[in-house]
């Protein structure tokens, strides 16, 4: 096989002003002469290096490179060498394809005039013009909010990202432009198609390191992250040795909070800005997209869900709204308010009072459920189909309370919120249960006292058989919150839990009271942050 020295001299003779010609020998494949390599118009001959090149591709990024008379294309299209096509047997060949900043540029300008176009019809704007309207009689801009600060608010300055907290390497962007989901003609490639996935499938090795410096108390919240996700997933992360080509290394010194998407052939960073991006929700969140995972917001089936504002869009981060390709596989999985990976209402907002997301009408209940403090039960299942978590298991449990067989543990089941045991068959001993009358009466739940981790609390409320229940939630404090993902009330009003529920952070006004599809509704309190947090909720059957 030809060697790696091959490639760099290549590289290496980009940069002289005339041809390189060493100990004038040709170059011989297979005991026959190849015609010179031409770089520039002009022929370079090889130095030291073996004479003979066996019958083994060339591999440059993983993908061959074939020699004499055979295509010598990478990734579809030439790469350049110092702006120029490296040119073998008059055949370009490409080496290390780069996108530079002004590409990065340009590929996002043209994104956003997409997103632009998208919502500019009448039909979009009538309908955004009534939720504008719905949301300011709702809220008032003398209200004061606590914002605690999440990947995308310490991203602010990094227009390089995709999607605000992405890092995708040069093929990836390209691909990203060139497949317009609302243009036939430009759905050549998915994004997917040039994501690699972690292997093997089915028990997935991540090897991992941290950056030189490292502070030991951020390393422990890493380690969190990690052991949340090997808790639910098929997924294994290991300390990297220096033989492990890809690994990800946690990089302390960055500029904000950002990961690849997926497995790259190389080391790959996953920055992470001490201390603002140092919480275990944002390293699971950056860690879900070095799996492989966009934002639920970019699906492409988000139109039916939300619509975007884009007057309220900071100039030139429109392009973090365009939606995926139809290659991108939505796993059947439905669309998720609640996700740990949906953005919040107010992303990349010029007036972080008025979102730059809207819950559609159908939808409108789910309008501050947006972004969640964990990963959602769907949020865990999409990792373990894109892994095959389960296909390994010689058995599919059979699980109750739409429980399925646990990617992490082929012998038990991963439940919904509010399930729990082998067959998800029973409540969590901790959650308190309250019966429910006809006569309304006051639910509190409260967490004071010293903040260590994460905390939650869970109140099933029971009606009798036949009944529903009606809930009003009637206080939310001491403090109101921009967002729900570091401190909030969820109210989970359908039989099926699975799909996160309704969230409050903030005193509503008013408060619409919110009716169950049974006699059962659960109340979840939760807190990621050293605040205080008390909610009382009336509740009554009906």
């Amino acid at each position: 096989m030809l060697s790696s020295l091959f490639l760099l001299s290549l590289i290496a003779s980009s940069s002289l002003a005339d041809s390189l010609l060493v100990n004038d020998e040709p170059v011989i494949m297979n005991d026959e002469v190849l015609k010179p390599v031409i770089l520039n118009d002009e022929p370079v001959i090889l130095n030291e290096e073996p004479k003979v090149v066996y019958d083994e591709p060339v591999m440059v990024d993983d993908e061959p490179v074939i020699l004499n008379d055979q295509p010598e294309i990478v990734n579809d299209e030439p790469v350049l060498v110092d702006d120029e096509p490296v040119i073998l047997n008059d055949e370009p060949v490409i080496l290390n394809d780069e996108v530079n900043k002004d590409d990065v540029e340009s590929i996002e300008k043209e994104m956003s005039r997409e997103v632009e176009e998208e919502f500019s019809d009448k039909e979009h704007q009538d309908e955004l013009s009534l939720l504008k309207k719905q949301f300011a009689s709702a809220h008032s801009d003398n209200e004061t909010y606590i914002s605690i600060p999440t990947e995308l608010d310490i991203n602010t300055n990094h227009t390089e990202l995709f999607e605000g907290d992405i890092d995708l390497s040069p093929e990836q962007w390209k691909v990203a432009l060139d497949s317009d989901p609302k243009n036939p003609l430009r759905r050549r490639q998915a994004l997917s198609s040039v994501t690699s996935m972690w292997q093997p499938m089915g028990a997935p090795v991540i090897p991992y390191t941290f950056q030189p410096g490292f502070p030991a108390q951020y390393q422990q919240v890493v380690r969190d992250a990690i052991a949340f996700w090997e808790q639910r997933t098929c997924a294994k992360f290991r300390l990297a040795t220096p033989s492990d080509a890809s690994a990800i290394v946690f990089n302390h010194n960055a500029n904000g909070c950002s990961s690849s998407v997926g497995r790259r052939n190389q080391r790959q960073q996953l920055n992470l800005q001490a201390p603002g991006c140092m919480t275990v929700t944002i390293v699971a969140h950056e860690l879900s997209h070095a799996f492989g995972t966009l934002h639920v917001q970019s699906r492409v089936d988000r139109d039916t869900y939300v619509q975007i504002d884009t007057t309220n869009i900071q100039k030139g981060m429109e392009h973090n709204f365009r939606m995926e390709p139809t290659g991108y596989s939505t796993y059947g999985l439905p669309y998720e308010f609640g996700s740990m990976q949906h953005y919040f209402p107010y992303a990349f907002a010029v007036n972080q009072q008025r979102p730059t997301i809207y819950a559609r009408p159908a939808y409108q209940r789910f309008q501050g459920s947006m972004d969640g403090p964990r990963a959602t039960f769907w949020d865990t299942v999409l990792i373990n189909k894109m892994y095959k978590c389960t296909d390994k298991c010689p058995r599919q449990m059979a699980c109750q309370n739409g429980g399925v067989t646990d990617g992490a543990n082929c012998n038990k089941c991963f439940c919904p919120r509010g399930w729990t045991g082998t067959n998800c068959e029973r409540r969590p001993s901790d959650a308190q249960t309250t019966n429910v009358a006809a006569s309304a009466q006051t639910v509190k739940v409260e967490m004071t006292g010293v903040f260590s981790a994460f905390q939650e609390k869970l109140v099933v409320l029971q009606a009798p058989a036949g009944k529903r229940i009606e809930a009003t939630v009637k206080s939310f404090g001491p403090y109101r919150f921009s967002m729900c993902r570091s401190v909030g009330l969820e109210i989970v009003p359908t039989t099926d839990t699975r799909t996160s529920g309704l969230r409050f952070c903030a005193q509503p006004n008013p408060s619409t009271p919110i009716v169950s599809d049974g006699n059962t509704m659960l109340l979840w309190l939760y807190r990621d942050a050293n605040y205080p947090v008390t909610a009382e909720v009336s509740v009554r059957a009906v």
